[in-house]
């Protein structure tokens, strides 16, 4: 979190609540949350409530035309872009940075509550290998397609270290002559 004298700022001195990365949308495909900011800075320029029952607009008649040319009439370009300023510096950003209204509220999932790391710990007494379990400080399965992944990049020693050394790596001694497993003389 920045302190709010740190975070850039509109012309009219207008600081964000949230800030988002825009590379965030392609992948996240939730372009209906632009469209819902645009709508909710349209609203909160003009005054009113648009209903946001499903399949109002078509393709002739889009959101995006629609609350873009509600945005030019109260004065803002058609995407409802402003110039920012830096809080830091001072100075203008580079680029034009669209602001709206939007309803945004925290999952209840987190990475911090997630997150899962083991380096040693307690390994199961029949096969060796680290137990299961976030619980337990348990070892995360590394399956067929991720030893793959790293067999494609040519990381074995990577491999050999996962899959071997921090796993069920153990000595075992055979009998030369008849080939059976022995067990190491006290």
């Amino acid at each position: 979190l920045w302190p709010v004298e740190d975070m850039p700022f509109t012309e009219n001195g207008m600081v964000p609540d949230i800030l988002f990365n825009p590379h965030g949308f392609p992948s996240r495909m939730t372009i209906g949350m632009l469209i819902e900011s645009m709508a909710g800075k349209s609203a909160a320029l003009h005054g009113v409530s648009y209903d946001a029952t499903p399949f109002t607009f078509t393709e002739k008649n889009s959101a995006l035309k629609y609350f873009g040319e509600t945005l030019v009439s109260a004065g803002y370009n058609f995407f409802g872009t402003e110039k920012m300023y830096s809080g830091i510096s001072g100075l203008e950003l580079e680029a034009e940075i669209f602001v709206g209204v939007v309803y945004y509220q925290r999952l209840r999932h987190m990475v911090s509550d997630k997150f899962q790391v083991r380096t040693t710990g307690p390994r199961d007494a029949v096969t060796n290998q680290p137990v299961k379990g976030r619980n337990v400080e348990g070892g995360i399965r590394f399956g067929e397609m991720e030893r793959d992944a790293l067999l494609a990049h040519g990381t074995s020693f990577l491999l050999q270290d996962r899959l071997f050394n921090c796993s069920d790596g153990s000595i075992a001694y055979v009998c030369m002559s008849c080939g059976s497993m022995t067990s190491p003389v006290l």
